[in-house]
């Protein structure tokens, strides 16, 4: 359970969402834990006195407060006892939640095109951050990422880690690749920098 502390802090996050992550989270805790596990989720969010919900109030393209975004993933772990490998999972599954993400797949024709489109993708979801791709070398297989001015929560470390593979998953064909977050604001770094390396 989270303390009002840790919830006045997170409330301090600077930044919006659209509300297709709330979407996408409560369509899989439906896939993993049925609608009890959504209730339970509901039922945690409610005692912590936070307005977040997983239903017809939010819209999709709706922008909702960044903060709600780290709430709702805190708790989603807490609630079932998740650790990073639950949630790098839950990040993995998230691009084939997301409308988004189906609606940008005119550009995952290549790795190239993807990840050069990274900027205006990430937008569509968060109203802060920069995403940029400095490297992507398909030859040497391996492709790099850098999440600038984005210093939210390290939730989302593990999170980023399963859905940026999962997205370069869509353009590269391959059973064998890693995701390492190299630099992380967190550790002191500028900025989180992902390393995808694949065979």
């Amino acid at each position: 359970m989270l303390t009002k502390d840790e919830i006045n802090k997170i409330l301090k996050v600077e930044g919006r969402a659209r509300g297709v992550v709330f979407q996408t989270d409560a369509k899989y805790i439906l896939g993993k834990k049925g609608q009890a596990g959504l209730k339970k989720v509901e039922a945690a969010i409610e005692e912590i006195g936070q307005p977040i919900s997983y239903g017809k109030e939010i819209r999709a393209t709706g922008w909702y407060p960044l903060s709600w975004r780290v709430i709702s993933l805190l708790v989603i772990k807490g609630t079932f006892g998740w650790g990073e490998k639950e949630i790098f999972e839950m990040g993995y599954a998230a691009p084939k939640y997301s409308f988004v993400v189906r609606a940008l797949l005119r550009y995952f024709v290549s790795l190239d095109k993807t990840f050069n489109e990274s900027a205006k993708y990430w937008k569509e979801h968060y109203s802060v951050g920069q995403l940029e791709a400095p490297e992507v070398n398909v030859e040497e297989k391996r492709l790099v990422l850098q999440l600038k001015d984005f210093r939210v929560h390290p939730i989302l470390c593990q999170y980023f880690r399963g859905y940026f593979k999962s997205v370069a998953l869509l353009t590269v064909k391959t059973d064998k690749m890693t995701i390492k977050e190299t630099k992380c604001v967190f550790r002191g770094d500028p900025y989180h920098e992902f390393v995808i390396e694949w065979e």
